[in-house]
C-alpha cells in the first residue's frame, strides 16, 4: 500500500515541473525512482522516468510534443531488466527519446564490479594449480559483492544437442578486456583421435566417423582432467563449420578415451578434428586466464599486470538488458549498454523504434535482436566484443511478401563470436524487406552477413578479417531455399577475408565474399569490390554459386582471389531431386509469388544457369572454377597483371571517378562505402568513433 501511494504521487510532481509544450525528464545514478524527475531532483532508473510517463498517460496529463528523458553520466547497475510495453509507445508526431544528456555516454551493466582481489592462498585450491601459477592468481569472494546466484556453466553450438542459442554465461572483464576461460591448450587448438563408438558415419570423401561421443586422446594432458567437477570440450567435431560445446563424462586413463556427456553432437565425431577443453582450474596458467569456482562462491584470476588500479567486473545477468513488446516510436541515443552475460536488447514487435548512437558491448550473447514488427532501426552503433552475433534482425511476412523495413546503418560491429564461433555474424536477417548500408564489420569467427528471405538491400558496406576460423563460408552467406528471391547485394567492398595462417585453427579451403549455398536463386551481385577473398588453395572464388541458378553477378571488380566466381554444378538429377522435395513450400505454387519472381514457374528448367557479365578482373588464377555447362558469361575483362588497385586509407575506399574509369568500374560509387560521419559518429586521426564517449 505504502509503495502504491508513493508511485500515485509521481504525476503530481510531474505536472508541475513539466512545460505544457513537451517534456524533459532527467535520471542519474544519485537519484531515487521516488523523486521528480527534474534536474535538481532524478530518478535513477530508466524504468522510474517510464513509469513517470505511463502515469501521465493514466491522467490525462501527458504534455503534447516529443518527451525527452535525459539520462546523465554514471554506471547504473542492470539487477533485471528495464522492460518496455506497448503503453510506453510516443506517436510518429511525438516520439519519446531516452538520451546521454552529455557527451559522456551513460552506462547501463549487467555485471558486478570486483575489488582487486588477494592472493590465493587456499592450499586446497594450490594445489590444483599449476606449480607456476602458484602466488600468481589472485581471488575474488562473490558473497561479499553480492552476488549469491551463479549461472551454472552450460553452453552449446550450431550443432549441439543443447540448442543453438544463447546460453547465459558469466564473464570477466578487466578494464574492458575479456578474460580467458581456463583452458587447454591456452592457444589454438589439438586434434582427436579414433572415434571408439560404432563408426557407422561417412562423409562424402567416405571417411569414417561415429554417432556416439567417445575417442581416443592423442596427448597425456586429459590425465590431468580427472578431478575437474565441470571439464567442457569445444570443438569441430565432424565438420569444420559445424562447433559445439560437450560436457566430459568421464576420462578413462585405463583406454585413453575421453567420454562425453548426451546430448552428443548433432553430426557425430571422426578422427583429427580440432577441439580444446575449458572450464579447468587446473589449467589455469597463464596471464588474462580465469576461473570460476562456483562451490566456492569465488573468482581466480591469473592478472596480465598489476590490478591497483584496474577495473575488474563479472557480467552476472542472464537476461537481456532492455526487452521492449509492442513498443512504437521510442528512441534510444547516446546510451551504453554492456557487461551482461545474456543479450544485450531485445525488441518484439512494434514499429518506428531506434537505436541511435548507442553502444553494446561486452555480452555473451548477441548484441541487439529484433523480433518482428516494423520500420525499427539501428543507426550509428558501435557493436563490438560478444559471445555471439552482433545483431540478429527479422520481419516482414513472406506468406504475403510485406517487407518489414527494419534498418541496420552505419554501425560498426566487430570482434563478435568469442563463445559460439559459427552462424553468429555481424548481422543476422530474415524475413521481407530489411535494409543494411553503410556499416563497417570485421573480425568475425564466421560470416558478417547470414541472410534468409526475400527483398533485402545489402549496399555500401565495408567488411573485412571475417571467416577468421570456420570453414565453408563466405562474408555473406545465404542458404538452402530457392524462394529467397529479389536480394541485392551492391557497392560493397569485400576484402582480406579468411584465416592468413592455415597452419593453425581451422584448414581454411573454403570461404568467398558472397557464398550462395544449395539452391540459392534469383539474386543479384552488383558493383562490389572483392579483393583477397579467396586464396589458393581454395574450393571457393570471390563469389560462390552452389547449386542455385538465376543469379547474376554483375560490374564487380575481382581482385587477388583464386578466382572471380566458383560454382558447385548439381546437375540435373540433383536438381530435379530437390526442387520435388521442395515443391511442397507453398509460395512456390502462390500467385503472388508467380507475379513477383516470374521464374518460378520454370523452377524445373535450366538448372545451373546463372550469369556473369561485365566483370572486371585483377590477379586472380581464373575467371571461373568448376563453371557448368550453360554458363552466361558475357564482356568479363581480365586487367593486365601490373594494374594496381588504388589506395585505401582511413576506413574508406578513396578512389577517385578517374581511377574507377581506369579500371572499368566507374559505376561504383566508392566515396559512399562505409561508415561516415554525421550526428552520431565522427572520423578521429583515421578511427572512426563515437562522439559520445565510451569510459
Amino acid at each position: 500500500m505504502t509503495v502504491y501511494r508513493r508511485m500515485y504521487l509521481i504525476p503530481v510532481f510531474l505536472i508541475i515541473s513539466i512545460p505544457i509544450a513537451g517534456a524533459a525528464i532527467h535520471v542519474a545514478p544519485s537519484g531515487s525512482d521516488m523523486n521528480e524527475g527534474t534536474e535538481t531532483s532524478p530518478f535513477q532508473t530508466l524504468g522510474g522516468a517510464r513509469d513517470a510517463i505511463r502515469m501521465m498517460k493514466q491522467a490525462g496529463t501527458l504534455p503534447d510534443g516529443p518527451i525527452e528523458i535525459l539520462v546523465h553520466p554514471g554506471r547504473y547497475p542492470v539487477t533485471k531488466p528495464v522492460e518496455f510495453s506497448a503503453e510506453d509507445s510516443g506517436t510518429m508526431d511525438a516520439p519519446i527519446t531516452y538520451r546521454a544528456s552529455e557527451t559522456e555516454a551513460p552506462r547501463f551493466s549487467g555485471g558486478v564490479v570486483l575489488g582487486g582481489g588477494s592472493v590465493l592462498e587456499d592450499p586446497e585450491v594450490l594445489m590444483r594449480l599449476p606449480e607456476s601459477a602458484r602466488g600468481n592468481v589472485v581471488t575474488a569472494d562473490l558473497a561479499a559483492a553480492g552476488v549469491t546466484d551463479i549461472i551454472p556453466f552450460e553452453l552449446g553450438g550450431f550443432s549441439s544437442g543443447r540448442g543453438f542459442k544463447t546460453h547465459p554465461a558469466p564473464e570477466l572483464f578487466v578494464n574492458g578486456e575479456p578474460m580467458v576461460l581456463a583452458r587447454w591448450p591456452n592457444e589454438d587448438y589439438v586434434y582427436t583421435g579414433e572415434p571408439t563408438g560404432p563408426q557407422t558415419l561417412r562423409t562424402w570423401d567416405n571417411h569414417p566417423g561415429s554417432p556416439e561421443g567417445r575417442f581416443k586422446f592423442k596427448e597425456e594432458r586429459p590425465a590431468r582432467w580427472v578431478e575437474e567437477p565441470d571439464a567442457w570440450l569445444y570443438g569441430y567435431w565432424f565438420w569444420d563449420w559445424a562447433d559445439s560445446y560437450e560436457k566430459i563424462e568421464r576420462i578413462n586413463l585405463d583406454t585413453g578415451e575421453i567420454l562425453l556427456a548426451r546430448p552428443w553432437h548433432g553430426y557425430g565425431y571422426k578422427e583429427d578434428q580440432p577441439y580444446f577443453a575449458l572450464n579447468l582450474l587446473c589449467e589455469l596458467d597463464a596471464p588474462g586466464e580465469w576461473y570460476l569456482d562456483r562451490a566456492r562462491g569465488k573468482v581466480y584470476l591469473y592478472p596480465k599486470e598489476p590490478l591497483d588500479n584496474a577495473f575488474v567486473e563479472l557480467s552476472i545477468a542472464p537476461f537481456p538488458l532492455v526487452k521492449t513488446e509492442g513498443l512504437s516510436h521510442v528512441r534510444f541515443q547516446g546510451l551504453l549498454w554492456e557487461c551482461g552475460a545474456s543479450d544485450g536488447i531485445l525488441i518484439e514487435g512494434g514499429e518506428a523504434c531506434r537505436l541511435e548512437g548507442c553502444t553494446l558491448r561486452y555480452m555473451a550473447g548477441n548484441g541487439v535482436e529484433i523480433r518482428g514488427g516494423s520500420r525499427h532501426a539501428i543507426l550509428s552503433c558501435d557493436i563490438h566484443t560478444l559471445g555471439r552475433g552482433g545483431v540478429v534482425v527479422t520481419g516482414g511476412d513472406r506468406k504475403t511478401l510485406s517487407p518489414g523495413e527494419h534498418l541496420v546503418e552505419n554501425c560498426h560491429i566487430h570482434h563478435l563470436s568469442r563463445i559460439d564461433h559459427t552462424y553468429t555474424p555481424g548481422i543476422l536477417i530474415n524475413g521481407v524487406g530489411h535494409r543494411v548500408r553503410n556499416n563497417c564489420i570485421h573480425d568475425v569467427a564466421s560470416s558478417a552477413l547470414r541472410v534468409g528471405g526475400n527483398d533485402h538491400l545489402i549496399e555500401l558496406n565495408e567488411i573485412y578479417r571475417v571467416v577468421l576460423e570456420s570453414d565453408d563460408q563466405g562474408g555473406a552467406d545465404m542458404w538452402g531455399n530457392p524462394t529467397f528471391r529479389g536480394n541485392v547485394y551492391r557497392f560493397n567492398y569485400w576484402h582480406h577475408l579468411g584465416n592468413p595462417d592455415r597452419a593453425t585453427g581451422i584448414a581454411h579451403s573454403m570461404q568467398a565474399g558472397i557464398r550462395l549455398d544449395d539452391a540459392i536463386c534469383g539474386t543479384l551481385i552488383q558493383g562490389n569490390v572483392f579483393h583477397r577473398c579467396s586464396t589458393a588453395p581454395t574450393l571457393f572464388g570471390g563469389v560462390q554459386i552452389h547449386g542455385g541458378k538465376e543469379n547474376t553477378v554483375e560490374g564487380n571488380l575481382f581482385a587477388d582471389c583464386a578466382a572471380a566466381v566458383s560454382f558447385s554444378p548439381w546437375g540435373e538429377e540433383r536438381w530435379h531431386a530437390f526442387v520435388e522435395k521442395a515443391m511442397d513450400a507453398p509460395e512456390i505454387n502462390s500467385a503472388l509469388y508467380l507475379e513477383r519472381y516470374p521464374a518460378l514457374a520454370s523452377l524445373n528448367e535450366n538448372h545451373d544457369i546463372n550469369t556473369v557479365r561485365n566483370n572486371v578482373i585483377l590477379r586472380c588464377e581464373s575467371l571461373f572454377l568448376r563453371a557448368p555447362d550453360g554458363i552466361i558469361a558475357e564482356n568479363n575483362t581480365e586487367l593486365p597483371t601490373g594494374s594496381e588497385l588504388p589506395e585505401h586509407t582511413a576506413g574508406r575506399l578513396r578512389w577517385s571517378e578517374e581511377e574507377a574509369n581506369r579500371l572499368g568500374i566507374g559505376e561504383i560509387p566508392f566515396p559512399n562505402i562505409g561508415l561516415y560521419e554525421d550526428g552520431w559518429r565522427v572520423l578521429r586521426d583515421g578511427n572512426w568513433s563515437l562522439r559520445t564517449s565510451t569510459p
